[in-house]
């Protein structure tokens, strides 16, 4: 269990280890898109840790990076098409950045060799729910600030939503560098130089 909770909080994909900052960045205009491609970041992250546990010991050393670009490149392809098949509106709003989970996984996975089966799909379950979870997080603050709604449901009404430069790529940077600087603040971590 101590992967699981390494992965959400010590070692988050995107607060401490700086992962999926564009994609955080980019989709999170709406809590609904920030859920969505988490949800399918961590099943593509998890499903392979599973499938490359069982097929990297059998590959030899030099195949073992094109074999698991191989793997995250299938489930991406399959995610992408189920997920186009059931709503394709999601598929258009997430643009470019679901098949480039691909990419974050693969840095994600570089180096692991757990030898446990359970140690592995923990991290990378982890792993997968702190992305999900600084995504949705980052989504429902930003559709908040910037249409005064959450999941599409009207909180705020007016002519003109709160912070409505919350729901651009520069407004999404700020929001993101805050968020940063609060969970740095909280864990006593950041400011630091190291060599």
């Amino acid at each position: 269990m101590k992967q699981l909770w390494e992965g959400v909080f010590a070692k988050n994909p995107v607060l401490v280890l700086a992962l999926g900052l564009v994609p955080a960045v980019a989709i999170t205009t709406t809590a609904m898109n920030g859920l969505v491609l988490g949800i399918v970041a961590a099943l593509v992250l998890t499903a392979a840790a599973i499938i490359n546990w069982v097929l990297i010991p059998h590959v030899p050393a030099n195949a073992k990076l094109p074999v698991r670009v191989l793997v995250l490149i299938l489930l991406v392809v399959a995610a992408y098409s189920l997920l186009l098949s059931q709503n394709p509106g999601f598929v258009a709003s997430l643009g470019i950045f679901l098949p480039l989970i691909a990419f974050d996984d693969l840095l994600l996975r570089a180096g692991d060799e757990d030898s446990s089966f359970s140690g592995a799909v923990l991290k990378a379950c982890g792993q997968g729910l702190g992305f999900t979870l600084v995504l949705l997080v980052l989504g429902i603050i930003r559709e908040f600030l910037g249409l005064g709604s959450i999941f599409g449901r009207q909180i705020v009404s007016g002519a003109l939503a709160p912070l409505s430069l919350a729901g651009s790529v520069p407004g999404g940077m700020v929001i993101l560098g805050l968020l940063l600087a609060l969970v740095n603040l909280v864990t006593k971590r950041g400011g630091e130089l190291h060599d």
